[in-house]
């Protein structure tokens, strides 16, 4: 159930029907969607008596909720930026790097706009990005921005075919896979979903950022049930769950709150 209003609409149906299973709130990126609702399942399978609730949005926007003490007890970022944000309250102090993904350019399968990561600035390409504060958007920029050091203008030329800011990757896209855009930037694992609606045009290797999700157990977890559940994703089990969805094995970085550095 995605949305923090569907996560406490959940929890308040689950009370009102005085249901012995527990519940354990992870909210994950966008991105992991699909991976972490399968995930959800297995860990449920394996730990009895638990149900997850799965809470997926934009990173910065989770990080945001569980900064103002939004019930969670895992979160799963597609950044290191958004992990600090969500732990500088409190909720947490320790990290872990559990997955890598890639970024991609996808363009409409039928569009001829875009054959390249240097067509993204020619003059007219209709682009879109997600916001700069949600990963996939920084991600995208510093891709951007690594490209104009080769190529001065680079960036100034493919910032203004920006048509739109989305407020996560699955709606960046969307926006591609309508035809409303010349061309997304969305990481590997995303585009997969799409398949023949979009073609994939890959982000030149001198420019790509290292992708990392951290994740952390939130609060006191008196039950252990989010640590179990971060145990389950680091393990040989999850981790062949988010291999099958493409994302590449975990670094095994380990990171603490206020010392970026230590996961990257």
């Amino acid at each position: 159930m995605g949305g923090l209003v569907g996560v406490a609409l959940a929890l308040g149906v689950l009370s009102a029907c005085g249901s012995e299973r527990e519940t354990l709130v992870v909210s994950a990126a966008s991105s992991l969607t699909d991976a972490f609702t399968e995930l959800a399942a297995a860990f449920e399978a394996e730990r009895g008596g638990v149900q997850v609730l799965l809470n997926t949005g934009a990173s910065s926007a989770l990080a945001a909720q569980i900064a103002e003490g939004a019930p969670a007890g895992v979160f799963a970022s597609a950044n290191v930026a958004q992990m600090e944000v969500a732990l500088a309250e409190g909720r947490g102090d320790v990290w872990q790097v559990f997955a890598l993904n890639r970024l991609v350019v996808v363009a409409p399968a039928r569009s001829e706009a875009v054959r390249a990561f240097d067509d993204l600035a020619a003059a007219g390409v209709r682009l879109v990005l997600a916001g700069a504060d949600v990963p996939v958007g920084d991600y995208a920029r510093s891709a951007i921005a690594v490209a104009d050091a080769e190529r001065p203008g680079f960036a100034a030329d493919v910032l203004a075919n920006v048509t739109s800011e989305e407020a996560n990757v699955r709606s960046v896209l969307a926006k591609v896979e309508l035809g409303e855009a010349d061309a997304g930037i969305v990481y590997e694992t995303d585009a997969a979903t799409a398949g023949e609606a979009v073609r994939v045009v890959p982000v030149p290797q001198a420019y790509a950022p290292s992708v990392r999700y951290p994740i952390a157990a939130l609060g006191r977890d008196e039950a252990g049930h989010a640590a179990a559940f971060v145990a389950f994703v680091l393990a040989e089990d999850g981790q062949r769950i988010l291999g099958a969805y493409g994302f590449t094995p975990a670094s095994g970085a380990v990171g603490a709150s206020g010392a970026v550095e230590a996961g990257r």
